[in-house]
């Protein structure tokens, strides 16, 4: 069965700047529902912070001095959206990430495929009756 992780990927709605601050990525992360920021510098995506970096430091007196520079992720792992969707899951568990940058065919971000985005491909796949969390209750 060839799956593309492009079927599975969460669009990028929202990026952050580098020199923002983790009280900003919070509020832009709530805002969103999302748990994964892109990090960009001068239009280019130079890293990734997630939800669970900014609270590793929150509640600290000093977190408003901290940038999202400080504590981005710059080792992305990025993937194509043509790629298979097991091959990426499997890259996602094996590197011990919680998410991958999905760019199109041009290189440009496509969107962020995550653990929840491969869970959540999982249960459809393995329960294609399924109706979101309405029926997964039951099963």
């Amino acid at each position: 069965m060839e799956i593309r992780v492009d079927e599975y990927t969460s669009p990028v709605l929202v990026k952050i700047s580098a020199d923002k601050n983790l009280d900003e990525a919070l509020e832009i992360m709530q805002e969103n529902g999302v748990r994964h920021l892109p990090v960009e510098h001068n239009g280019k995506i130079v890293g990734i912070v997630s939800e669970r970096d900014l609270m590793a430091f929150m509640g600290k007196d000093w977190t408003s001095m901290v940038k999202i520079e400080d504590i981005m992720n710059i080792n992305i792992l990025s993937v194509y959206a043509s790629e298979n969707l097991g091959e990426v899951a499997l890259q996602l568990s094996s590197q011990k990430v919680g998410s991958a940058l999905v760019l199109d065919e041009n290189g440009d971000v496509y969107g962020i495929f995550t653990t929840t985005d491969a869970l959540n491909a999982l249960v459809e796949i393995l329960y294609p009756s399924a109706n979101k969390k309405s029926e997964l209750k039951e099963l």
